[in-house]
């Protein structure tokens, strides 16, 4: 970390590193969609035209949803997320999270540790992003294959997330902050391998909910992310005969 660096305030050097980030994760899908579009637009065989769409509307759906996290953490960032109440079956919504990759990662598998039901009370579409960041990261982190441990439980009165792939290879933690980490992981090419935005929302979301992030990256090999942060008890259900309208 540079001089000047070191006297940006907290919220400086976050502001930095998301734009940072931002220009990086957007760079790479940017330029291989303008690639494909300026092939498609010399293709003179109709059926490989086709597939040439095909394979466009991947990308387009992958920069899409790139755009839309990005916004999303940006949102965070600018404080302008107000968190929902309501009850939710934590366990249920972690179990559908990774059911939604069991197809579209087949070089992966997925071993969960949950608890039967885990009821709560939080902001459901929050909490759905946040556990999609983190599995997301375990994926991209060696997007070749592996196995992906998912755990899900109580812990010292909150809740802990995590997602393991101990085939991932990323630089080592050697700071106390996970900003100084990112900011210097990020300068370094390929070091995130497009994990960047997500795994930066994942941070922001844990402040959010009141928890911290924590990334792991020993010497022998693999990482983990894991989320710490309290969840609010759910509510008893009223007596019969006493439920409200």
């Amino acid at each position: 970390m540079s001089e000047s660096e070191a006297r940006r305030s907290p919220d400086e050097r976050s502001a930095a590193l998301f734009l940072r980030l931002a220009t990086r994760e957007l760079e790479a899908p940017v330029s291989r969609l303008k690639g494909r579009l300026l092939a498609l637009a010399e293709e003179s065989d109709p059926w490989k035209a086709r597939e040439e769409i095909q394979d466009l509307s991947g990308s387009i759906h992958g920069l899409s949803r790139l755009i839309e996290t990005l916004s999303d953490a940006a949102d965070i960032e600018a404080r302008r997320v107000r968190l929902k109440d309501e009850e939710i079956d934590l366990a249920h919504l972690f179990s559908e999270r990774i059911g939604r990759r069991l197809w579209r990662f087949p070089a992966f598998r997925f071993l969960p540790e949950t608890p039967a039901r885990l009821e709560a009370r939080g902001d459901r579409a929050r909490l759905a992003f946040l556990i999609d960041d983190l599995l997301d990261a375990a994926i991209q982190a060696a997007p070749g294959g592996g196995i992906i441990h998912a755990l899900l439980r109580r812990e010292n009165g909150g809740v802990l997330l995590s997602a393991c792939n101990r085939g991932a290879e990323l630089p080592s933690p050697r700071f106390g902050s996970f900003i100084e980490w990112m900011a210097e992981a990020v300068e370094r090419p390929g070091a995130l391998r497009g994990i960047g935005i997500g795994l930066y929302r994942s941070y922001r979301t844990a402040l959010l909910l009141n928890g911290s992030l924590e990334v792991a990256a020993p010497p022998e090999g693999g990482a983990s992310f894991a989320v710490r942060f309290p969840l609010g008890e759910a509510r008893p259900s009223p007596p019969d005969g006493n439920s409200r309208a």
